[in-house]
């Protein structure tokens, strides 16, 4: 008769597998995570980035898991993601003259026949500096004393263009504010840039409320107009070095954890 012990350790491979796959996931899933955080709230804190940039890279960010759950991929496919990352070209704003369907001709003068836009810029209550830069609490304690411009309708004119509508076939028209003009800012301690700020009702309802703009004239004439480069924030270089260490580091805690 024979006598002896018999073991396979095959079952416990088996399972021992299973867990190591379990945890491996479970860190992958957590650096993925982390890494998508640490690349949104980056994105989102990082000086110098226009608001409408920012936060439309933030939210495009996205996570995706491959099949097995063993690898992650982290990402943004929106082009404002490489506006951010490589920076922004120069830009000349007066190219405007040659797309805009609201260019007008110059009657008269000196600059008779030659092309031109009127820019609105907006400025902010000192509480509000959400969409535009804030104007000094001196200028504004006089800006909300000025009587109020309104917009009173809208009347169709020839675009300046020369172009010709696709749908008439006859000249291109455009659509243009009619205004009654309330005061406007003015007087010898009131800097440049504030200069003929006028105060808009753009009051609704119940709810009162103004806007308050200064206009400046962009003509072929005009010098400047060039917005400069701005160099790229490299965002998604600094996070992906830290990556592939968070990676290994939270795998060899789950490796550590299954063989406790």
């Amino acid at each position: 008769m024979n006598y002896s012990v018999e073991f396979n350790a095959a079952s416990l491979i088996k399972g021992l597998h299973a867990q190591l796959e379990a945890a491996i996931a479970k860190a992958v899933q957590t650096t993925a995570i982390t890494t998508y955080t640490a690349w949104y709230e980056t994105v989102l804190r990082t000086p110098g980035i226009p608001s409408f940039y920012r936060d439309r890279y933030a939210s495009s960010i996205k996570v995706q898991f491959d099949p097995d759950k063993m690898g992650a991929r982290i990402y943004s496919d929106d082009p404002v993601s490489s506006l951010v990352e490589n920076g922004f070209p120069a830009r000349n704003l007066k190219n405007a003259l040659n797309t805009s369907a609201k260019v007008r001709v110059a009657g008269g003068g000196k600059h008779a026949g030659q092309r031109f836009l009127i820019i609105p810029f907006r400025h902010n209550t000192p509480d509000n500096t959400a969409l535009a830069g804030a104007m000094p609490q001196a200028i504004y304690e006089q800006a909300k004393q000025m009587s109020k411009s309104v917009v009173t309708g809208k009347v169709s004119m020839r675009s300046g263009l020369g172009a010709s509508s696709l749908r008439t076939k006859g000249p291109l028209m455009t659509m243009r504010n009619t205004y009654a003009w309330g005061d406007r800012l003015d007087g010898p301690d009131i800097p440049k840039r504030f200069k003929g700020m006028v105060r808009f009702d753009t009051s609704s309802g119940g709810q009162k409320s103004s806007s308050y703009l200064t206009f400046r004239v962009m003509g072929e004439w005009s010098s400047g107009w060039i917005v400069p480069a701005k160099p790229g924030k490299f965002i998604v270089k600094a996070i992906s070095k830290q990556v592939q260490q968070m990676l290994q580091t939270e795998v060899t805690s789950a490796i550590a954890g299954v063989a406790e």
